[in-house]
C-alpha cells in the first residue's frame, strides 16, 4: 500500500511528551500550560538537532505556541541552553497548524524577535516511500536547527496547536476548524 496517506503515517514515531514531576525551579514557577497539564510539551528529535513545542500565551492574551530548537552537543544531548525561541503568531498560527496536519505542504515565517533575526519553515518531503516534515528553526548569528519529523510526530505537534487555537474561539470545534483550514489551503490563502 503506497497511498499518500500510508506514507504519511507509516513512520514509527519518534515522539516525547514531557510532563515534569519535579518542582518548578523559581523562574518557572508562572509558565503557562494553556489547556495542557502544568510544564506539558512535545519534542522531536534528530541526529543533529532537537525541537520542542509547548503552549504558550501572547502579551495581548491570544493562546498559541511557542516553537524551540536547539543544535545537538553530542548523542541524544541537545543545548537547550542557547535554544531559538519562537512564539507563533496569531497569523501565523493556522497556517502552522495545517502543514503540521498536512493540509498544506510548506509554510515559512521571518523577521521574529527583537531584531526581526528568527524565523522557522515547515516542509512536507518526500523520498521514495518515506514522508516526514522537515522542520527548520533559524536565528542570526547561529546555525540553523533542522529536523525531520514524521507524520505521526507531526500530527501529535498539529493537534497541541490545534487545541492551543481553539482555546480562542469558545464553541468551535476542531472539526469545523480543520474543515475552515482546508477551504483556505485550497484557495491559497
Amino acid at each position: 500500500m503506497n497511498s499518500p496517506v500510508h506514507q504519511l503515517y507509516s513512520q514509527p514515531p519518534h515522539f516525547e511528551y514531557q510532563q515534569y514531576s519535579e518542582q518548578p525551579s523559581p523562574q518557572n514557577v508562572e509558565r503557562y500550560s494553556g489547556a495542557f497539564k502544568e510544564f506539558a510539551s512535545l519534542k522531536c528529535h534528530g541526529t543533529k538537532a532537537a525541537i520542542e513545542l509547548k503552549p504558550s500565551i501572547s502579551r495581548k492574551g491570544w493562546e498559541t505556541i511557542l516553537l524551540e530548537g536547539a543544535s545537538a552537543m553530542g548523542p541524544k544531548l541537545f543545548n537547550w541552553k542557547n535554544k531559538t525561541s519562537i512564539q507563533i503568531t496569531k497569523s501565523e498560527l493556522p497556517h502552522v497548524i495545517s502543514t503540521l496536519l498536512g493540509i498544506k505542504p510548506f509554510y515559512e515565517a521571518k523577521s521574529h524577535g527583537a531584531e526581526k533575526n528568527k524565523g522557522f519553515s515547515l516542509k512536507w518531503q518526500t523520498q521514495g516511500t518515506s514522508t516526514t516534515l522537515f522542520v527548520n528553526v533559524f536565528e542570526g548569528g547561529k546555525p540553523a536547527v533542522g529536523v525531520p519529523v514524521s507524520g505521526f510526530e507531526a500530527m501529535m505537534l498539529g493537534h497541541m496547536a490545534l487545541v492551543q487555537y481553539l482555546q480562542n474561539f469558545p464553541g468551535l470545534t476542531a472539526d469545523a476548524c480543520i474543515k475552515s483550514l482546508e477551504i483556505m489551503a485550497r484557495h491559497n490563502i
